[in-house]
């Protein structure tokens, strides 16, 4: 077998904490702070959304890079993939210019989860998604695919720097940026500003809750907007 590097991700935050806060934020609010703090287009292209409304992410990045092969000359390259993950990390990963086969499916999510990994965004296909959603997986894609992708699709790389296609063109995501994704689609907060991004984010909801509940009771939409500054 070929050898290929571990590479763990080390945080200067508590993931765990964190991710249980992001959660219970919506994609909205998160983007909105960041096109608020000069950072607009962080989302990825409408059209990746979960396999079931319910299903929810929120992680550092922990990013896979791929290519279109009839080669697999580098399936090794997934055994030291997996090995590298960290406890509520998100997979996500490219296309690699293919958009035929499934680019993850169950036993994929199987070893992600033994090794940590909360949920996978794909700029692309998955399969065996019954079996995924059986899981409770967290699982985010644009189409579904039974074939697989030996001889066609391979993973070269892993917790590199990728591009993804955003909603402004090509997106690049950071091994550690902070994933964030719910039914509207999937946010990328970049590393550096994951905490001023959620506190910020917590404090829209926290307004968000009370200007909805006085119009819900009947307050003048404008005095609401005087008010929380948002209607």
């Amino acid at each position: 077998m070929t050898d290929y590097p571990i590479r763990k991700l080390a945080l200067d935050f508590a993931v765990a904490s964190i991710r249980e806060r992001f959660l219970k934020l919506t994609t909205g609010q998160v983007y909105d702070v960041l096109a608020e703090l000069g950072h607009p287009g962080r989302a990825m292209e409408p059209g990746i959304y979960p396999l079931v409304p319910s299903m929810k992410v929120a992680g550092p990045a922990f990013t896979v890079h791929a290519t279109t092969t009839p080669s697999m000359a580098a399936v090794d390259t997934r055994l030291a993939m997996v090995q590298s993950m960290t406890e509520g990390c998100i997979q996500i990963r490219n296309s690699g210019g293919n958009f035929d086969v499934g680019h993850f499916g169950e036993i994929n999510a199987t070893a992600a989860f033994a090794a940590g990994c909360q949920g996978a965004v794909l700029d692309g296909s998955t399969r065996d998604s019954n079996w995924l959603i059986e899981m409770g997986f967290p699982t985010f894609c644009r189409y579904r695919s039974p074939a697989q992708s030996f001889g066609r699709y391979m993973v070269t790389d892993y917790q590199v720097p990728i591009f993804v296609r955003g909603m402004d063109g090509h997106l690049l995501v950071e091994p550690g940026d902070f994933v964030v994704g719910d039914n509207d689609g999937v946010v990328i907060v970049p590393r550096a500003l994951t905490l001023e991004t959620l506190e910020r984010a917590e404090k829209k909801a926290a307004s968000e809750t009370l200007s909805r509940a006085e119009v819900a009771a009947g307050k003048s939409p404008l005095d609401v907007q005087e008010k929380y500054g948002k209607f």
